[in-house]
């Protein structure tokens, strides 16, 4: 009888809450006041122990070809044996990796809620460590947290219209299509938008070719900046550069295809780079009817400029903003107008292929910071930024044969850097670590920029790095001649204590080795 009545006051709370909005169920979360902390990597034992708690279960291992067991009933749950070892191929469909649905909570408790929750977040992940095992793909580090993943579903079902924030530079990296579709299936009334933001790395050309290939795609887009108020920039700033004076300190970007200043002409087009205002006439534009009022959610991965792009909006800071991926930790609910709410999800690494984690450090997806090896991460940068706008940049002599670029190793790079700048390791060496950390940090803030181009087109036909390689002419052979003597002066006072110890030390054997010692 309570859960029949139980099950009636869910429905009464739904109808009141009307189609769009089913999120204002009371499941049983403290949504202001859960600590989150991203997970997208763990170490084998604590991924197991992990699992085990959302199942709700003891587990035993059989070893070698090992399966997890139901300690009581001995139901198979994940089963690593031999069988078929060959590897499949995936298929362009399959390769697009789903993200966690949550269940339908019609007429289902908290308690109910939440097991449910826990058992499709279990099947998605098995999904997904079967695509690793059948398949020769890897997966990338994604999001392991489920409190995450609950928010994500929050936002979408508050939402009217659903903004992925993509980086300019990489815009199908950070895009979900799977994310679209789920949308759709919560509600056939609810709208995508892909919004392209740091659009201001973009020439008008390049603007141009993702604006064509995304229309040809059917995808709903928009070009915007938020840059201006993360660096603090005021428009006489802007003016005063206009010049092309330099007042960014050493790294900055100097690349003539940067159009630094956002359209503000009054004919929007598709390739404009829009305002806050137009922004939001734009979110209008999605309304059924005058008089609604409109919650646009937004979702991307960390680092996109989630929280910069709305700061710009409310032209405030009311969101944490940070360089480092994950400052915000739960879902915000912000009123921008009298009409339109905006819906802000904590920053998510959806599940990918083809994509590696040298790249998603370089890509700003995982933070430097935490970085245990520079060596990919710098190699892979390496093919993006040629080695003459690493010597312009950061006044760098790097090696030549007949005047060409030899094929750059990481080291050569780091270890020249680490010199000029005096990096200087405990034992002596040039400290690379450091040196990579700068190179990166300056690679994700657009300071060193590659922008990738769409399917279809060349590559070497999209970003032209306009520094061309120098003819060497005497002036150029001397001021090398300088730049290496500079690098070659940065030694340690330990590298010339040690140098002057070691000349002054005989290499002959001792005429008597028993001279001295006690008879």
């Amino acid at each position: 009888m309570k859960a029949t009545s139980q099950t009636k006051k869910v429905k009464r709370v739904a109808q009141q809450e009307g189609f769009l909005h089913t999120s204002d169920k009371q499941d049983g979360y403290d949504w202001g006041r859960i600590n989150l902390q991203s997970v997208t990597e763990d170490d084998t034992y604590t991924d197991f122990m992990n699992t085990a708690e959302l199942a709700g279960r003891e587990f035993d291992a059989e070893k070698l070809n090992y399966k997890l067991l139901n300690a009581q009933t001995r139901q198979v749950y994940i089963d690593t044996t031999d069988g078929d070892n060959k590897l499949k191929v995936l298929s362009e469909e399959e390769k697009l990796l789903p993200i966690p649905r949550r269940p339908q909570w019609t007429g289902l408790t908290a308690e109910q809620l939440k097991e449910e929750e826990n058992k499709n977040f279990l099947e998605w992940r098995r999904s997904l460590a079967s695509v690793q095992e059948d398949y020769e793909y890897v997966v990338t580090p994604y999001e392991k947290n489920l409190e995450f993943w609950r928010q994500l579903w929050r936002v979408i079902e508050r939402s009217d219209l659903v903004i992925q924030i993509v980086d300019s530079r990489h815009p199908l990296l950070f895009r979900s299509q799977d994310l679209e579709k789920y949308v759709k299936e919560v509600s056939a009334l609810k709208k995508n938008l892909v919004l392209i933001n740091k659009a201001d790395f973009l020439t008008e050309e390049q603007r141009i070719s993702w604006s064509e290939y995304l229309t040809k795609e059917n995808i709903n887009f928009a070009f915007f900046s938020a840059i201006y108020e993360e660096d603090g920039e005021t428009e006489s700033d802007k003016d005063e550069n206009k010049d092309g004076v330099n007042i960014e300190s050493e790294g900055s970007d100097t690349n003539d295809d940067i159009c630094r200043e956002p359209i503000t002409t009054e004919a929007v087009s598709k390739t404009d780079v829009l305002t806050s205002d137009q922004l939001m006439d734009l979110f209008r534009s999605y309304k059924r009817f005058e008089t609604e009022n409109i919650t646009v959610g937004f979702i991307g991965y960390p680092n996109v400029g989630k929280s910069s792009t709305i700061n710009k909006l409310l032209s405030s800071k009311k969101v944490r903003v940070s360089d480092t991926p994950g400052k915000t930790k739960h879902f915000q609910t912000l009123i921008l107008t009298d009409d339109i709410t905006l819906c802000d999800c904590p920053g998510l690494v959806m599940p990918s292929i083809c994509n590696s984690k040298a790249g998603m450090v370089l890509q700003g997806i995982l933070p430097i910071d935490q970085m245990r090896d520079h060596v990919p991460v710098i190699t892979l940068l390496l093919t993006f930024i040629p080695p003459h706008v690493l010597e312009s940049k950061y006044g760098l002599v790097l090696p030549r044969e007949n005047g060409v670029h030899t094929k750059l190793s990481s080291e050569q790079l780091l270890i020249a850097y680490g010199t000029l700048r005096g990096f200087m390791s405990l034992g002596g060496r040039p400290d690379q670590s450091k040196a990579a950390r700068i190179f990166l940090k300056d690679y994700v803030s657009g300071k060193l920029l590659f922008c990738e181009a769409p399917p279809g087109m060349e590559q070497e036909n999209f970003h032209l790095h306009k520094l061309e390689i120098r003819r060497i002419f005497k002036d150029d052979e001397r001021q090398e001649t300088e730049a290496r003597r500079l690098q070659q002066m940065r030694r340690t006072k330990t590298e010339e204590v040690d140098g002057n110890f070691f000349a002054g030390m005989s290499l002959g054997a001792p005429d008597k080795p028993g001279h001295g010692l006690c008879e």
